[in-house]
């Protein structure tokens, strides 16, 4: 589960959550993280206690193993490295002073105990240390592909408002510089061009919007059960007006679906799928729109029958990167890589998956996954940071 899943659920007070810094940036702690390390403290105290009465034998093998996963959970549901050593330290003593014989006294005048208190504690501080430290990694990491992503995404955006506005200047340049040169027909053809290329960065916009929306959280999204029939029904009809020469078919499954989803955006991620069927499929004229539970999911399937993705620009689709030189794609007017990216953003935010194939009978096959539930919705999400 994200971490960030873990504070919404336990409703952490703000104040908890605020960091404190300290050795100029070295040891970072919030009051959230005293009490979850004090909580895990008590937690294995308690369980080793209960354990120890119902032993006959007396055995403390399990004491170690018990506070090293303390130190372990500690590390992992805290920032920085301050708990996770406090913690190690806190437990070598505990086991010493609680659960070795003599029982509650001191045991470091035991014969050979001190160098069992000093391996010890030079595990648990190095278990502390490398489980911070992994998670801090991973962080980075993280960081680093999210400022990848947004690399691209401006370079994708850069590339997609340079194209149309430049057939926009171009289209009125000639409006006002040759109108008395030119016919009717030619008058209204680039005014039409000209509204297309306008419509074009209005959906570029909400699309920019809609990221700006989501943000780093997606517990922003308000989900609620939505009949994901309707939803559909009304994504073909606002495509079916702006691409009325393209046949589309809706297939759902027998029983209704209600999915717990932010309808616009949803909708929004069908439209700009289904446009980038009409726009980059080329040769495209008939969509299929396709919905059926998997699994105990809800599978989202857009069809076309156009040229296919070339293969080689499967691997980067939803990373919103442009085609290279080396991708020999004919496909260079439009990007279709803010729109994609926007996609995956929504759908990842919703607990799901996205993904692309080109169909056995040719054509793109664009497909996403929705949880029904919201526990499947945090796995999914659990199981996204690990790959």
């Amino acid at each position: 589960m994200k971490e960030k899943d873990l504070k919404k659920k336990w409703n952490w007070p703000n104040e908890w959550l605020k960091k404190t810094t300290l050795s100029r940036g070295l040891l970072v702690y919030t009051s959230k993280d005293f009490v979850v390390s004090a909580t895990l403290f008590l937690a294995a105290i308690v369980l080793c206690m209960v354990i120890r009465h119902f032993d006959p034998e007396n055995d403390s093998s399990y004491v170690a193993m018990i506070f090293l996963l303390d130190v372990f959970l500690t590390a992992m549901l805290t920032d920085g490295f301050l708990f996770s050593i406090f913690c190690a330290v806190l437990d070598v003593l505990c086991v010493d002073y609680i659960f070795t014989e003599p029982y509650w006294e001191p045991s470091f005048t035991v014969a050979g105990f001190p160098v069992t208190f000093v391996v010890m504690m030079t595990i648990t501080i190095v278990t502390g240390i490398l489980t911070s430290g992994a998670k801090q990694r991973t962080q980075v990491q993280r960081e680093a592909q999210k400022e990848k992503m947004r690399g691209n995404l401006l370079r994708a955006v850069s590339h997609d408002l340079r194209t149309p506005l430049t057939s926009i200047v171009g289209a009125t340049n000639v409006l006002l510089e040759d109108r008395a040169q030119l016919s009717e027909e030619q008058k209204i053809k680039l005014l039409t061009d000209v509204n297309e290329e306008a419509q074009w960065l209005v959906r570029m916009v909400e699309n920019l919007l809609s990221v700006t929306r989501i943000g780093e959280d997606t517990g922003s999204i308000r989900k609620v059960p939505e009949a994901a029939e309707e939803v559909m029904e009304e994504t073909v009809r606002k495509f079916g007006k702006r691409y009325p020469l393209i046949e589309t078919e809706v297939i759902l499954p027998q029983d209704l679906l209600l999915i717990p989803m932010d309808a616009m955006l949803i909708e929004q991620v069908l439209m700009n799928l289904m446009e980038n069927a009409a726009i980059h499929g080329k040769t495209t004229k008939r969509v299929v729109l396709r919905l059926e539970e998997k699994e105990g999911e809800a599978l989202f399937s857009v069809e076309d029958d156009g040229v296919g993705i070339f293969r080689l620009r499967l691997s980067t689709l939803f990373d919103g990167q442009l085609p290279t030189a080396e991708d020999h794609s004919p496909d260079t007017q439009r990007s279709m890589g803010i729109g994609l990216s926007v996609c995956k953003t929504i759908v990842q935010a919703h607990g799901g998956q996205i993904y692309a194939t080109n169909g056995i009978q040719g054509g793109a096959v664009f497909s996403f996954t929705l949880p029904l539930t919201e526990e499947d919705r945090n796995e999914n999400q659990r199981q996204s940071i690990d790959r």
